[in-house]
């Protein structure tokens, strides 16, 4: 099993649905690496920043794989002058890592319409790797209309999506209208589901995912078959 973690833009929550999910398969013993094919933002290419990230929050024996590392924050195509990124080179890994462990958690990088390579995006990557799914959406104003209209151009290219996650949602937040309404004004227009939501999480301390209040979240998305 493989699973595809994407997002409505970036700073939405697909790192922390990735180690969500990472600490669940390790807290049941599972094989299992996380992937991130294309890291922008990140200095330093032997240690990519979300990659990194998940080791921190559930443990340093997660095992990670990146394809590719640049230091500037912009999208990949942007962040590749050289135009190195190769889609095959990218596939090539996903299968060998796929030949050793039982579950691949790819994370995308920003939404599915980044540019990757020359008539490239980055839903023709999760089309190429043809793996399931999964939206990761943030909590506010503007939220409905990005998760619709990234759900509606994977529907359209044929993708199975597993559904929604919403991370950050405080529905007791009353100084913000626009959480009050995300849920009962977004489901009704969403043609798939909403698998659940996620709160602010207290990310203190060594490998704070493995705390078993945050594991009975994630395991509560029921993303991950036992």
């Amino acid at each position: 099993m493989s699973l595809f973690i994407t997002g409505i833009g970036t700073g939405v929550g697909k790192t922390i649905l990735t180690a969500g999910l990472a600490a669940l398969l390790k807290s049941r013993g599972e094989s299992f690496c996380v992937y991130k094919p294309i890291q922008t933002g990140s200095p330093d290419p032997a240690h990519p920043e979300d990659p990194e990230q998940v080791k921190a929050w559930v443990g340093a024996d997660v095992e990670t794989a990146c394809s590719y590392c640049f230091p500037d924050p912009v999208a990949p195509y942007a962040a590749d002058p050289e135009r190195t990124i190769q889609p095959r080179k990218i596939l090539h890994d996903f299968k060998d890592l796929q030949k050793q462990h039982r579950v691949v958690l790819v994370e995308g990088a920003g939404g599915i319409r980044v540019p990757v390579a020359r008539h490239f995006e980055m839903v023709d990557l999760i089309r190429m790797l043809q793996i399931p799914v999964v939206v990761a959406a943030s909590a506010g104003l503007g939220t409905m209309n990005h998760t619709l209209l990234t759900v509606e151009a994977l529907l359209a290219q044929r993708l199975d999506v597993k559904g929604v996650v919403i991370s950050g949602y405080m529905p007791d937040n009353v100084e913000d209208p626009s959480m009050q309404s995300l849920l009962s004004t977004l489901e009704p227009f969403l043609p798939v589901p909403i698998l659940g939501t996620l709160p602010l999480f207290d990310l203190q301390g060594s490998t704070p995912f493995m705390k078993p209040a945050i594991l009975e979240a994630f395991a509560s998305l029921q993303l991950i078959e036992n």
